[in-house]
């Protein structure tokens, strides 16, 4: 017992915990901020961090869908038709349909699994899928490439370009098969703003192509389907920018300048590719702008009224027509270059241009030139005398009633001059090739003897192995070409320096 009453309690465990510091406590919680516990920390695994998803580009070449662009087509060409905007809001209207379209189209594929598409590839797709709807499709870039001037197809996958130089380089595919390049060519001309028919009963198909371009394709009657591109490239060029070009002298350039300003009647000829529409718009720059002209063509290749250099230009263009043939034996809205002549003769024109001789145009080019007005046309031929012979042709085809002597009476009678190109390539030194045009002659035509009908006169005339024509004989009845601004003196000087 004495020991247990000795035993200070104080001592035990209980009783020996440290007293408090100092301050104000309530609770275990002390307002002395230095004494202020931080949470205990739990111990617990980290979570997995969440990346975002990445937009993957799809690489430009051939990367684009062009099945899905084709399918596409269909889809912006239906609503639009739905739609029914008026003719200078269509290409508005179809941009926001693309748009709407792509988007959705863009929604299912991130919704397949399938790569999203950036922004920038989604523009790309907008603007192949609007030029598919629109334009030439898979062939657009080629014409908006200033550098190309032909686009030579036989068959999707054989597809040559050729440069303003004459250079032949060869493209990628313009469909993914025959199939789908017919099925486009008959789109296409399906959908123009006056639509044409491209089908197993209309096997050819002439359009004119925004950019100043003219399409000419074939199918079913070719191995494989045929398409050629020609871009009018030098609109603007007169005859003194073609004196620059190399392909005539100045000399040649004043007196065919005079001889448009006089209103005489000419016909450009040469073979394919020589230049013959660029000369034939050259010509018509060098009428005065009051001078009111009208051009009748099959397709637009002139486009004389976008240059501004004329105060008035009427232009015709034929239509061959679409569906069935009527009991009248025509198309529905089937339109003749007769036709043109028959309405152009109401629009009191100074000057009438028929763009291109190869039948039955001749026909109407006659009719022009015995209107009283100037008149120009072009015609496939390799000389001029060769064209004399081409024209008459032309004109026996077109029915009994047209006799050979009854063609020639008119050509000697109203064609006053044949200016004759040609073209030829040149090798380069770095082993390229590039095409050199030229005037190769300038011939007058006059009535002649009754055996040949006609009689021509060489003006002007490439020497041999020479690449520009120079003077050789003016007619006297051309002098008076003096007062429009022939340079007889040039004329007669350049003939003396070669006798």
């Amino acid at each position: 017992m004495n020991n247990a009453a000795e035993l200070d309690p104080s001592t035990l465990a209980l009783f020996t915990q440290q007293p408090p510091p100092a301050g104000r406590v309530r609770g275990a919680f002390t307002m002395t901020p230095e004494r202020r516990r931080e949470p205990e920390r739990r111990q617990t695994s980290p979570l997995p961090q969440r990346v975002a998803p990445r937009r993957v580009e799809r690489a430009l070449a051939g990367d684009i869908d062009w099945v899905m662009i084709d399918s596409l087509r269909e889809r912006v060409s239906a609503e639009l038709s739905e739609r029914d905007p008026q003719l200078a809001e269509r290409e508005v209207v179809g941009r926001d349909i693309i748009d709407a379209v792509l988007e959705e189209e863009s929604r299912a594929a991130t919704a397949r699994g399938q790569l999203t598409w950036t922004m920038e590839h989604q523009t790309r797709l907008a603007q192949a899928l609007f030029d598919a709807v629109f334009r030439l499709g898979r062939l657009q870039p080629f014409l908006d490439d200033d550098a190309v001037e032909n686009v030579i197809i036989s068959g999707h996958d054989n597809v040559l370009i050729e440069n303003s130089d004459g250079e032949l380089i060869p493209a990628p595919p313009v469909a993914g098969s025959d199939e789908q390049l017919i099925e486009y060519l008959t789109f296409m001309a399906a959908h123009q703003p006056k639509p044409r028919e491209f089908s197993e009963a209309a096997t050819k198909l002439h359009l004119a192509l925004p950019g100043r371009a003219r399409l000419f394709a074939s199918a079913w009657v070719t191995s494989r389907p045929t398409v050629i591109i020609r871009r009018n490239r030098l609109v603007d060029a007169g005859l003194s920018e073609l004196v620059e070009l190399g392909s005539l002298s100045s000399v040649a350039a004043s007196f065919l300048s005079a001889a448009v300003q006089a209103r005489m009647s000419l016909v450009v000829s040469g073979d394919q590719g020589t230049g013959k529409t660029t000369m034939l718009r050259a010509l018509a720059h060098e009428l005065p702008p009051h001078v009111q002209i009208g051009t009748i063509e099959t397709e637009y290749e002139l486009y004389l009224k976008d240059t501004g250099n004329h105060q008035v230009v009427h232009e015709w263009q034929a239509n061959p027509g679409s569906g069935e043939i009527g009991l009248n034996g025509r198309r529905a809205g089937e339109y003749t270059v007769r036709e043109a002549l028959e309405d152009s003769l109401r629009a009191n024109l100074s000057y009438t241009i028929v763009g291109e001789v190869r039948g039955s145009e001749i026909v109407t080019m006659f009719k022009c030139m015995q209107s009283g007005s100037g008149s120009m046309s072009t015609t496939h031929a390799r000389s001029a005398e060769g064209a004399i012979r081409k024209l008459v042709t032309c004109a026996t085809q077109e029915g009994a009633n047209i006799t050979r002597e009854y063609a020639l009476n008119v050509i000697a009678e109203d064609i006053d001059l044949i200016v004759q190109l040609q073209v030829e390539p040149a090798p380069q030194p770095d082993g390229t090739w590039r095409k050199r045009r030229w005037v190769s002659e300038i011939v007058a035509v006059e009535p002649g003897e009754d055996a040949k009908g006609y009689a021509t006169t060489t003006i002007f005339a490439a020497q041999p192995g020479s690449h520009r024509a120079t003077a050789n004989i003016l007619p006297p009845r051309l002098r008076f070409l003096e007062n429009h601004g022939f340079d007889i003196a040039g004329f007669n000087a350049e003939r003396g320096s070669l006798t």
